[in-house]
């Protein structure tokens, strides 16, 4: 029993008490098999890799596992770990760990790394931090219906006794002052009944995706009628890959597991919603310096092996919101695109994602600063190279893509991207490429010939010194769009005025009589009709007839000569 006034020590564990011990070394370059068997005869559940570096014995096995024990152990170790010593304080260890991008701490005695802290194992609560006072007063247009949504869920969520919590982009967009482009909402619980539940407050509409837990709501509005984004509501999960570029198992799960699958710390952000916790911040470690430094972070070293398309998410964050890939996230890259090929990555997803690009206001920054920079088209064929006529090639098709906007022509952004991308490759390259997107049949053959003839249609269309508007319909007319971009691309600047006059205008020039009309003045039907019609079109292309009386006047001249078996 304590004895009133009597003084006790206090126990310190610092360090010591909170490491795991079994720790191997290993060289940065030693393959990842060889390193795992170095752990597994240590019987070591953490491996010292380098001076600074450190890597988890089961990162080793999830990378083995996928077939990548041949890859440098260095690949896979988290690089420039934190470091303490024995006798550092508990608190201290803790805030380093909180404060730490990394979700471990070396212990070191002198130079030599002998214990390790995880701060998974350690129970790391992370102290909260509310942003109710931010979100009061919102700066972008959209703000207020938004945190009117948000305020609904959690008092529907907590009418329910579950917890609901308004997660990703949203959260990012808020506390960067932009409009989201959707929300996403999840939920401690079932969120498909959640949806359903929501959707009638506002008016929307639901579509449930049972296998993943998830449901979209479409077509909401707030109190006041203002539209809302796009809903998305998702059960809390964890994820599992059985292998990279697969589609996860899911399993239902809290929170942080939530957060922990997530692409990039900045995403891993979460607001509380209930009425009695609102704007309360929840994040993984540095999620808010990442957020505030306007940097993109993957959450561990294989984030791109597991799913190859965050590559090309990143690259449209890092183009529409400004940000830069960081040091982890550059070798994040490097090491997926040495893991290719993905033989589970769906061909349909890698298109999708340059659907979204081309239709992202940012896309082409998107392009030319990131994805050819960082290599990423490596991921459809080994044999991609960036060189200085693809460079230019997709820098001048963003003007081409400007224009076609402007002018409403009616140009499909993928396929101008695909073929700004395209135009510079080798023939084997563009056909293995569009065959790894998944783009087969009809428009394969259609993209593919539209890189191959670019050349000569541009050559073909811009030969003539002065050619009648005809002229270039009778070069450019039924050719496909994408083949009409392609040559815009290759051809200079005579082959591009005249490209944009036939889709501007050219293209839609169409007489004022039609063929019944045509027929009534006596012209026979069949393939007169057609015959007189096209050339009544090239008249009135090159300004010979331009009203419905000469029109008229010269399909009666056109009849008697036809009838007298002339030809024109």
């Amino acid at each position: 029993m304590a004895r009133r006034g009597a003084a006790y020590p206090q126990v310190e564990p610092g360090a010591a008490g909170l490491m795991d011990s079994r720790v191997a070394a290993c060289a940065p370059r030693a393959s990842v098999a060889r390193t795992l068997a170095v752990a597994r005869r240590a019987d070591a559940r953490w491996l010292a890799v380098g001076p600074s570096a450190l890597v988890s014995t089961a990162a080793l096995e999830r990378a083995a596992g996928w077939g990548l024990g041949r890859l440098p152990v260095a690949a896979v170790a988290w690089r420039d770990v934190p470091a303490v010593t024995e006798r550092t304080p508990e608190v201290a260890v803790r805030r380093r760990l909180a404060e730490s991008a990394v979700p471990a701490l070396r212990v070191r005695r002198g130079r030599r790394t002998v214990g390790a802290i995880d701060g998974a194992a350690l129970g790391m609560a992370r102290p909260s931090l509310s942003v109710a006072h931010r979100l009061e007063h919102p700066a972008s247009p959209g703000g207020e219906a938004c945190l009117w949504l948000l305020r609904l869920a959690g008092k529907l969520a907590e009418t329910d006794g579950i917890a609901v919590y308004a997660v990703g982009g949203v959260v990012r967009d808020l506390l960067l002052d932009r409009s989201p482009l959707d929300v996403d909402l999840v939920v401690e619980g079932d969120g498909i009944a959640f949806a359903r539940r929501l959707a009638p407050e506002i008016g929307g509409h639901v579509r449930a995706h049972a296998g993943f837990g998830t449901a979209s709501i479409a077509d909401g509005r707030s109190a006041d009628g203002t539209a809302l984004p796009r809903i998305d509501v998702a059960t809390a999960r964890r994820e599992r890959y059985a292998a990279p570029g697969a589609l996860p198992e899911v399993h239902a799960a809290r929170l942080a597991d939530d957060l922990a699958r997530r692409d990039f710390s900045v995403n891993a952000l979460a607001l509380a919603l209930l009425p009695g916790s609102f704007g309360r911040l929840v994040d993984v470690p540095g999620a808010q310096r990442d957020l505030a430094r306007r940097r993109l972070r993957p959450l561990h070293p294989l984030s791109f092996v597991e799913d190859p398309t965050r590559i090309f998410r990143a690259a449209r964050y890092a183009g529409r919101l400004g940000f830069r890939l960081d040091a982890t996230g550059r070798r994040a890259v490097a090491v997926a695109l040495a893991a290719a090929p993905y033989p589970a990555l769906s061909g349909h997803r890698l298109l999708a994602e340059i659907a979204l690009i081309a239709a992202d206001p940012h896309g082409w920054r998107t392009v030319c600063a990131h994805l050819l920079a960082w290599d990423a088209l490596r991921l459809w064929d080994r044999r991609f190279r960036v060189g200085a006529a693809g460079r230019a090639h997709v820098a001048t098709a963003r003007r081409l893509d400007v224009w076609a906007r402007r002018a409403e022509v009616g140009l499909d952004g993928t396929d101008v991207v695909l073929v700004a991308l395209l135009l510079a490759q080798p023939m084997s390259v563009v056909r293995a490429s569009l065959a790894r997107l998944a783009v087969t049949g009809e428009r394969a053959t259609r993209l593919a010939g539209a890189t191959a003839g670019a050349r000569a249609l541009a050559r073909r269309v811009a030969r003539a010194a002065r050619p009648r508007p005809s002229q270039l319909d009778g070069v450019l007319a039924g050719r496909d769009p994408a083949a009409l971009a392609a040559a815009w691309l290759a051809g200079g600047r005579v082959a591009r005025r005249r490209i944009e006059w036939y889709l501007d205008r050219g293209r839609g020039v169409r007489p004022l009589l039609g063929g019944e009309d045509l027929v009534r003045m006596g012209v026979p039907r069949g393939p007169a009709v057609g015959r007189c019609l096209a050339e009544l079109r090239r008249r009135r292309l090159d300004g010979a007839v331009s009203s419905l009386a000469s029109e008229q006047d010269f399909v009666n001249r056109w009849r008697e000569r036809a009838g007298k078996g002339e030809s024109r």
